[in-house]
């Protein structure tokens, strides 16, 4: 089985630098709006996430690079291109693309699904359905196997560990211990 590596430094403090992103803690957005550090703290968290996360043999190609793709609405801009530059998982650098529609043949390791008006979250999420790729959702609505909320003002993960399983990805139980909230595996098939 392949497995995406983490950089040396990140299996070992990989763990307490996500706690500590967990301890940031934001200014109230205005109009309900992410504040640029709840921005800043989402991007970071996705590519920060990619280290504790083992994904099924063949699903990224030798030498290719790990793509984090953002579907739909992207709140990050150029926030998350300078959070992943120069950063690698394992020995894949990572790139950012920008999708209009989750693809399930785009290549994408990760995606982060904003939804669109075009293709809302939930169809999102069903397009990639038992596909090896960590789907990151934000907020209300359908959740991927990832999902950020912000909690007390601090940025938190809630986990679909049943999701993951279905892709055939393994998660660290580093990254479910510090989770909000964890679907178990056996939970059985997600709605």
């Amino acid at each position: 089985m392949a497995v995406l590596k983490a950089l040396t430094g990140w299996k070992r403090g990989g763990a307490a630098a996500l706690a500590l992103g967990l301890a940031a803690t934001f200014g109230s957005p205005a109009l309900g709006q992410p504040s640029a550090l709840e921005t800043a703290v989402k991007a970071t968290y996705l590519y920060k996430l990619a280290p504790f996360v083992t994904w099924p043999s063949g699903a990224l190609a030798e030498g290719a690079p790990f793509a984090i793709c953002v579907v739909g609405s992207d709140p990050f801009g150029a926030v998350l291109d300078r959070a992943v530059a120069g950063q690698a998982v394992g020995s894949h650098p990572i790139v950012v693309r920008r999708l209009g529609r989750a693809d399930p043949a785009a290549a994408c390791p990760m995606m982060y699904l904003g939804g669109s008006r075009a293709q809302p979250v939930k169809d999102a999420l069903r397009a990639l359905k038992g596909l090896p790729v960590l789907t990151v959702t934000d907020g209300p609505g359908a959740a991927g196997v990832v999902d950020f909320a912000v909690v007390d003002g601090r940025v938190r993960l809630r986990i679909d560990d049943q999701a993951a399983a279905e892709g055939g990805l393994v998660i660290s139980s580093k990254l479910l211990s510090l989770a909000l909230s964890v679907r178990p595996r056996g939970a059985g098939a997600n709605p």
